[in-house]
């Protein structure tokens, strides 16, 4: 590792210090000290509390004005109640110095860590772009390290695998280049190759920001109209776009501009994690409440102008993107619908008693947190429900037959009609109803009485009850135990015999007139 050359300005520093503590914590919250930062730089919360950080640039030694400075920092921070404070100097303490801060420790209950030239060394060793980047010759080392991933790519390719291989190592090396940004490659089938620039850690593109321009030479072609449109929209609202590479022009530092030949350059502003608590509420005109789905809101792209919030329901079946505009103080909301393969019933019924309400009579309020973020407005464009009611209730029967039952289904995305069938059936079984079912025609073994014979000399009606002490139906491929049934048959009549070793065998025929060949099923007690 080359030499470390400490920054100087303070705030070079600082800022050096605040990048290596954010690549190695990425959740690291920056404090602005323009109005006083309260005994803190940065700050972690973590699931056992805050984790306080304080970086001064002094170098040489720890003078008592030094000293003085550093408790009065420490006891602002204290009254944040911290779990730990590290201090990050250059300076690694001698005895005496040694002595000063250990008496410190016994002032507060959390601890407190001198964080020092060897312990900031031994960190920039663990992450050499920041130590290229702020504490050594950036161009030198950036020249050296361009040098070595041109030579890396001697070696030949002969399998899939070294071809794989080859392109994580790229990307690990181009990560050194630059600690802001990680690279992810794409490549083929085709000749394009695509190259994202990532930001390594939430807020590393405000610190090392790309000025990204659009140079347009065409501006009244339907190309150059759309590429003006599509870049204004990335601008004020941070909108995922992809234009053609010629229109755009980019300066920053060297190491993340797109190669030469690039035939289009992804543009977006990077996703912060969020997780907020939501609901999409479907209201009639008079304002009564028809349907409630809840979501799960993740992450939101910000620009200029707003943002776009975006979240789920539980199920992932609906995707939610919540416009805001902070100039004109307007919302709109956006919901798409993308079917899993197979949910549970209750999770569909949700989804689908939601869409089923989801038309242009209702309106649509959403709230988040807690809190309304629009006045209901009427649906301008329905999503796709056609159907909704009968799924509906389907889906109703199919979470009644799961507790009935005391079993578990899951719902594929097209149910088959003997499926739809199996459910109608079940349901109604398990809820005291009585199933029909066609028979033509049994068969039966009896014994050599007179009472059966007289069945086949002067025919009369046979009536039998079939039990069934553990009746099942076939449901999403599933057995689902209904329980105990009794099979009640149509009036039959001996329509063949023949005598066996044991007695005789019998075949009963239902009789021919319109609802004679009807069974009943239903649960026995």
């Amino acid at each position: 590792m080359g030499d470390v050359e400490w920054p100087k300005d303070p705030g070079a520093y600082e800022q050096a210090v605040a990048v290596l503590l954010s690549c190695m914590h990425p959740q690291l919250v920056r404090v602005d000290g323009s109005g006083g930062d309260g005994g803190r730089d940065a700050q972690l919360t973590a699931p056992d509390g805050l984790h306080v950080f304080e970086m001064k640039s002094f170098t040489g030694r720890m003078t008592k004005g030094r000293r003085d400075k550093v408790e009065k920092s420490l006891g602002r921070a204290a009254l944040l109640n911290p779990v730990s404070w590290d201090v990050i100097v250059p300076i690694d303490l001698n005895p005496t110095e040694e002595k000063w801060f250990s008496g410190l420790q016994q002032r507060f209950s959390f601890p407190l860590s001198w964080r020092g030239a060897t312990w900031i060394k031994a960190r920039l060793a663990e992450h050499p772009a920041v130590r290229r980047f702020y504490f050594a010759d950036h161009h030198a080392e950036l020249g050296h390290l361009l040098q070595e991933i041109a030579r890396s790519h001697i070696s030949p390719i002969d399998t899939a695998a070294d071809a794989a291989a080859r392109l994580r190592q790229l990307c690990d090396r181009l990560a050194e280049l630059d600690p802001h940004y990680t690279f992810r490659i794409t490549a083929g089938p085709g000749p394009r190759t695509d190259i994202e620039v990532l930001p390594a850690y939430p807020g590393a593109d405000r610190d090392q920001p790309l000025h990204i321009a659009l140079s347009i030479t065409d501006p009244d072609s339907p190309e150059g109209e759309s590429a003006a449109s599509e870049f204004e929209r990335c601008r004020r609202y941070g909108d995922p776009i992809e234009l053609p590479a010629h229109y755009v022009q980019l300066s920053g530092p060297p190491s993340l501009l797109p190669p030469q030949g690039s035939d289009h350059v992804r543009l977006e502003a990077v996703p912060e994690p969020r997780d907020l608590p939501a609901q999409l509420i479907v209201t009639d005109q008079a304002g009564k409440r028809l349907a409630v789905l809840g979501l799960h809101m993740t992450s939101i792209r910000s620009g200029s102008h707003g943002g776009t919030l975006v979240g789920a329901d539980a199920t992932g079946a609906i995707t939610c993107r919540l416009r805001l505009d902070r100039t004109t103080r307007e919302s709109s909301i956006k919901i798409d619908v993308n079917v899993p393969e197979a949910l549970r019933p209750g999770q569909w019924l949700d989804v689908v008693r939601f869409a089923s309400h989801a038309k242009p009579a209702t309106y649509l309020q959403m709230t988040l947190a807690g809190h309304a973020v629009n006045d209901p407005s009427p649906f301008r464009i329905a999503p796709r429900h056609d159907g909704a009611v009968p799924v509906l209730r389907v889906l109703e029967q199919l979470v009644a037959i799961e507790q009935l039952a005391v079993t578990t289904l899951m719902v594929p995305k097209g149910p088959s009609p003997e499926d739809l069938r199996a459910i109608r059936e079940a349901h109604t079984l398990l809820t005291g109803g009585a199933v029909d079912e066609v028979v033509t025609s049994v068969t039966m073994e009896a014994d050599d009485t007179e009472s059966i014979r007289g069945l086949f000399t002067a025919p009369q009606p046979v009536r039998l009850r079939q039990n069934h002490p553990a009746y099942e139906i076939r449901i999403f491929g599933q057995n689902v135990p209904v329980g105990p049934v009794q099979r009640t048959l149509p009036p039959l009549y001996a329509s063949e015999h023949r005598r066996t070793a044991d007695g005789w065998h019998i075949t009963l025929t239902a009789g021919t007139e319109p609802g004679a060949n009807v069974a009943s099923i239903r649960r026995a007690g």
